[in-house]
């Protein structure tokens, strides 16, 4: 409902309101002096925290942009809570009077009173408000608002009073205004002063941290360091890397030490001072060096170096693997006489190539390559190639290939690889190429059945092979008679590139009108297909140097060679006999007893018996040879003279052993010999049927027969009875084995010595032959000088 205001309302007189709005504007005054110098101050912190931490740790970009973030929003807090947010509160002059009354306690609350009811109406409509069911007659309310107003106006009248001993200035404490005032005007004060001296400083601050440019702070060092592309250096995994810093000289500082501060990837942290390399001199050096190796280097390291004012941080080493090469594959072009075919082999250690091929090597890298250097070496270093750098594949660059030319020396060659991240191979791959020089044609052949002498009529066989690494060309006989200019016959020339060829050829002499007396020089000579020189290599047999003589003068140096065999064999034949006779005088551990020993089994005569003991030079008078056990005695023990008697056993069955191999192969040598006496009567064309039968089916043949079933059958008895030579049972059956192919072998050899024996009556009549011919010729040539001198006679008659 609607109020009207009673005339006796109480109003605020013109001091109380006067002091109220005082108190009000001083209090925004205060809160703006406050507030301000409140910013100022965390603004000059900001200012010199930003600059210490610019100048000693020069953060990076980012961390610079945290920091004025941080610095605007911390400034931004202060001034919205110390400015923003108190100006915003309203002051109400209940407000004021709350203040004053709680400053000032002799108000007693007479100015709240009065400010109370200047702003909310007469007492009435306080009392009786809107409730229209409780009306009071206007007689008693207007009553009541007179009476009350009095009372207020008397209130009202004593808070003006009181209010004139109050002082407003007093409401504040002085002491935060002040502080915060004396702040930012000592602040205010450092920043100028930093301003007047320091210009320039504080351009770089602004550059950096306002503007954050990456400009550094004024140094009195400068440090550098060398590899470092963007402060990034790779090295292969385990290898050392020793990192190079540089001070410069011309700056007024030069530091004593450098140290390099680092921490792996796996958070281990270190530091160490770097090597001084001498002492650099102003105007004679640029830089003073200082040198640190990390060693071993398996993972990331993070590092920076310090030195004097300077600080280089960023710094990374990075690993990586070393590039290597997996596989190296040599193209090979080989020359036009070799007829092969282009092979591609794989290079494993030294690779010998053929002389004059052509080669191309290509390889592959465990990793993209940025380029590969190849070195050589040779052994004639004068002579030292320059050989093309390899090419890299540009759609795989972990690929090269080098074209090395024709291969005419042994040469090696050093691949250095170069990644694309900058490492370098730690060792080279090592490729040796042997040049194997085109050898001449090898030729083993040999006169088959030919001496050192020949008859005029003879032919000459040669037979073996001849072997050439790539291919054989021609073969021919080169021969010439005493000093004449030798001839040249074609044996063979095969056609492709045949590597081996078999030689079974003759050379008839008795077309070449050869006489007694000459000397016969021939050899055999082949070449080869090499084409890479003016001439093919050409090479020789063995020369030989045969005597022409008549056939009469080679029978007798054949008969003369037959005699020194049969002379031998005889030897060979006694040594066999010798051999079986030691046998004999085997005991197998038993003394030499007085009673014979009963027959064995086989029906043998006893063997052990005394008197059947076969005499020989080697034995003494008591029927023992050296070695063998003495008699027992009473001094000496059963089982020591066992053991002797079984050591001279051992040793006679080892001489038996020893004797069975020497004496085949000594029949085997002869049967040869007797062979090539046959083969060279009927090479020279001087043998006569019943010769050839003496001497291959008579002498060669069974001599072959004997050293090649005969000893060896013997030689396995020997070695059975070797087996069983401590067994008193088994031995004696094997020795006696042993002893009858001893016997079988010297009943054959007699054979072949019967037949060898014939030559001396044949040789009788073909003395008594020549005696003949001999005779006749001396008859014949006294009948022509008879004739001539007659003829004379009758010529000097007319």
């Amino acid at each position: 409902m609607a109020t009207i205001a009673s005339p006796g309302s109480p109003t605020l007189d013109a001091p109380l309101r006067a002091s109220l709005d005082g108190l009000r504007r001083r209090i925004r005054r205060y809160v703006w002096v406050h507030g301000l110098s409140t910013v100022l101050g965390c603004l000059g912190v900001a200012f010199w925290l930003s600059l210490v931490l610019d100048w000693f740790f020069e953060p990076s970009r980012g961390l610079r942009v945290l920091l004025l973030l941080a610095a605007v929003g911390a400034l931004a807090a202060v001034a919205i809570n110390m400015v923003a947010r108190r100006l915003l509160v309203r002051l109400t002059d209940a407000n004021m009077a709350m203040l004053l009354e709680r400053r000032f306690a002799q108000l007693n609350d007479t100015l709240l009173t009065a400010v109370s009811l200047s702003t909310t109406g007469n007492l009435s409509e306080q009392l009786v408000g809107d409730d229209a069911d409780r009306k009071l007659p206007t007689s008693e309310r207007e009553r009541g608002d007179r009476l009350h107003g009095e009372m207020l106006a008397r209130t009202a009248r004593e808070a003006s009073r009181r209010m004139g001993a109050v002082r407003l200035g007093d409401v504040f404490s002085p002491v935060p205004l002040r502080r915060s005032l004396s702040a930012a005007v000592l602040l205010l004060l450092t920043i100028v002063a930093f301003v007047l001296l320091a210009p320039n400083s504080l351009g770089v601050w602004a550059r950096r941290s306002l503007l954050l440019s990456e400009e550094l702070w004024p140094r009195q060092t400068r440090l550098g360091i060398e590899g470092f592309d963007d402060g990034v250096c790779k090295v292969a995994r385990g290898a050392d890397l020793e990192i190079v810093a540089t001070a410069d000289l011309d700056m007024p500082l030069v530091p004593k030490t450098v140290e390099v501060r680092y921490r792996t990837e796996s958070g281990a942290r270190g530091r160490a001072a770097m090597n001084r390399q001498g002492v650099a001199v102003p105007g004679r050096d640029r830089f003073q060096q200082y040198t640190y190796t990390f060693e071993g280097i398996l993972s990331p390291i993070d590092f920076e170096l310090a030195g004097g004012d300077t600080r280089l941080t960023g710094l990374r080493i990075e690993v990586v693997e070393s590039p290597k090469i997996e596989q190296l594959l040599l193209r090979c072009e080989y020359p036009a006489y070799m007829a092969r075919s282009v092979r591609v082999l794989p290079v494993i250690g030294p690779m010998q190539i053929p002389q004059g091929t052509r080669l191309l090597i290509a390889g592959r890298a465990n990793k993209p390559l940025l380029h590969v250097r190849v070195d050589t070496t040779m052994e004639d270093l004068s002579a030292k190639p320059v050989l093309p750098q390899p090419t890299i594949d540009i759609a795989d660059r972990s690929r090269f290939r080098c074209a090395l030319g024709s291969l005419e020396k042994d040469v090696a060659l050093f691949f250095t690889l170069h990644d694309t991240d900058g490492i370098e191979s730690p060792q080279p791959a090592r490729v040796v190429l042997a040049a194997m020089a085109d050898q001449t044609p090898e030729l083993s052949v040999a006169l088959s059945g030919i001496g050192t002498a020949i008859t005029p009529r003879a032919r000459l066989p040669v037979v073996g092979h001849v072997r050439d690494d790539y291919g054989i060309a021609q073969v021919w006989f080169e021969y010439a008679a005493d000093q004449d200019k030798p001839t040249r016959e074609d044996v063979a020339a095969p056609e492709g590139n045949l590597t081996e060829l078999p030689v079974d050829n003759v050379l008839e002499v008795q077309d070449l009108q050869l006489a007694p007396g000459q000397k016969f020089l021939i050899g055999l000579r082949a070449s080869d297909r090499y084409d890479l020189d003016p001439a093919p290599h050409v090479g020789a047999s063995q020369r030989w140097q045969l005597d022409v003589v008549t056939p009469e003068q080679l029978r007798i140096m054949l008969q003369a060679r037959e005699l020194t065999l049969r002379h031998r064999f005889e030897r060979t034949v006694q040594e066999v006999a010798e051999t079986g006779d030691s046998l004999m005088r085997m005991r197998f551990g038993r003394g030499r007893s007085s009673t014979p020993r009963a027959s064995d089994e086989s029906g043998d005569e006893p063997s052990d018996a005394a008197g059947a003991e076969p005499e020989d030079k080697s034995s003494d008078s008591t029927g023992r040879e050296p070695g063998d056990a003495p008699e027992p005695g009473p001094t000496r023990s059963s089982a020591e003279s066992r053991k002797r008697q079984l050591a001279a056993d051992s040793l006679r069955l080892e001489r038996a052993i020893q004797n069975s191999r020497k004496n085949g192969n000594e029949t085997l040598g002869t049967a040869e010999a007797f062979e090539d006496i046959r083969l060279q009567f009927i090479n020279n064309r001087i043998d006569t049927e019943e010769l050839n039968m003496r001497l291959k089916s008579g002498i060669a043949d069974p001599l072959r027969v004997i050293a090649e079933e005969m000893f060896p059958e013997l030689e396995v008895r020997l070695l059975a009875l070797r087996e069983a030579l401590d067994d008193p049972q088994l031995a004696p059956a094997r020795r006696d084995a042993a002893k009858r192919q001893l016997d079988a072998i010297l009943e054959a050899m007699s054979r072949v010595l019967g037949r060898m024996m014939e030559m001396e009556d044949f040789n009788e009549v073909i003395k008594l032959l020549q005696e003949i011919i001999e005779s006749q010729e001396n008859l014949e040539k006294q009948t022509r000088q008879r004739h001539k001198a007659l003829l004379r006679d009758v010529l000097e008659d007319k």
